[in-house]
């Protein structure tokens, strides 16, 4: 049987097998009654919405818990609530994607406290790791940054922008929104390399030294305070708060 359908049918972008072990079975109302307060503690606004949207909210994150495995290391006392905000986190993210979930990481990986790599030499409190298709969190540093949700840190917001970004930014990138994500990440770069941009970022004790890393860790950190700290970015920086917002498509920038 000939098909002779639009070439596209086979360019849509498509992810790979679910890998999830979230144990419970729930629908979008039940996971409203029974996680809105870890929802809220991510998402300070998911009470104040409309109940269609905490539907829509709760539909996206039992997806996420379906196609990504979330495993305790090291006896780490990982709970069900802890599980719904680190996928609500992401939904959080990718709030503005038809197509949210992506194919560079299939699990997360949480240790109880801040984890030494001996084949990395190093110790991460969060860590993205593509060749293993892994994110790594801190349990403890995870449940202090979303309570204190102002302070413009989220260890789990940066690694998850690390690998939206590293979906995002492949040459041959087939996720629908790619392009518009490297628009965005060029404008913030060039945005970056402005001297009078460089002057302002240097004058106002708002973005993190540890963003100048490089590229990709500047990305994270914005993206953490596109979303911890909005008021103050739009106050000081409003053309790179959009840029920051156009790049993930997101609703409050539309």
């Amino acid at each position: 049987m000939l098909f002779f359908g639009s070439s596209h049918f086979y360019d849509r972008y498509r992810l790979e097998n679910p890998n999830g072990n979230f144990p419970l079975k729930l629908a979008p109302e039940q996971v409203v009654f029974q996680f809105a307060d870890a929802i809220t503690k991510v998402f300070p606004i998911f009470n104040q919405l409309p109940h269609k949207f905490k539907l829509n909210f709760s539909m996206r994150i039992l997806e996420f818990l379906k196609q990504y495995a979330i495993i305790p290391k090291e006896n780490a006392p990982l709970t069900n609530a802890h599980k719904v905000a680190i996928a609500a986190t992401y939904v959080k993210l990718t709030l503005g994607y038809k197509y949210f979930l992506i194919n560079t990481f299939n699990k997360v990986i949480v240790y109880p406290t801040a984890y030494y790599f001996p084949q990395l030499d190093e110790t991460h409190t969060g860590h993205f790791n593509p060749k293993l298709k892994t994110i790594m969190l801190a349990l403890d540093v995870f449940e202090n940054d979303i309570l204190y949700n102002e302070d413009g840190k989220d260890v789990a917001l940066h690694e998850f922008t690390h690998a939206l970004c590293f979906e995002m930014l492949q040459t041959a990138a087939k996720h629908p929104d790619a392009e518009r994500f490297k628009k965005g990440f060029r404008l913030i770069v060039e945005w970056i390399q402005v001297a009078e941009n460089q002057s302002r970022i240097n004058q106002v004790d708002f973005v993190r030294a540890y963003a100048f890393t490089d590229r990709l860790e500047l990305v994270s950190v914005l993206i953490e305070l596109f979303f911890e700290k909005e008021t103050a970015f739009k106050q000081h920086f409003p053309d790179l708060y959009l840029h920051v917002g156009n790049m993930i498509k997101h609703p409050k920038t539309r």
